[in-house]
């Protein structure tokens, strides 16, 4: 019968020590990274209040909603480059999820005014429309002068 010498019994426990030394560490440091990722959601909702005070406007809205309010908002037309402006400022991670966001918009955009809440308005010599609340619009299809100097 082979005896274990004491080195071997040594190692073996030191082994079976160091397992459970490198579990316990791991463990450790699963709860930090655990904590951690809560820290940085929570700073990343609080940036999010800060940089985008409570003005009602809502991620939950469509986007025919969206882009109305941030019409609404600017108080004057808009073109379609500024509302894509708007938009990404707003909610930077819908740029991600689209190919082409001038084709995207562009979708909201005629779905907007189908309905009546967008009114397309040309400036001759400006290529594309500008989108106006109906109520910037006199009973002539022509853009109330007030809103007419904002465009320039």
């Amino acid at each position: 019968m082979h005896s274990m010498s004491k080195t071997e019994e040594n190692s073996l426990s030191n082994a079976a020590k160091s397992k459970d030394l490198l579990q316990k560490e791991n463990d450790s440091l699963r709860e930090l990274l655990k904590e951690a990722l809560i820290e940085i959601e929570n700073l990343k909702n609080r940036l999010e209040k800060h940089e985008n005070p409570k003005d009602e406007y809502n991620k939950r809205w469509t986007m025919v909603t969206k882009i109305a309010f941030l019409i609404s908002k600017a108080q004057k037309p808009l073109r379609s480059s500024e509302i894509l402006q708007l938009l990404t400022n707003r909610e930077p991670t819908i740029i991600k999820k689209q190919a082409s966001m001038e084709k995207y918009l562009s979708a909201f955009l005629n779905t907007a005014m189908k309905h009546g809440r967008l009114v397309p308005y040309k400036l001759k010599g400006v290529r594309g429309n500008y989108y106006c609340l109906p109520e910037w619009i006199n009973k002539e299809g022509e853009l109330l002068p007030e809103m007419m100097l904002k465009i320039f």
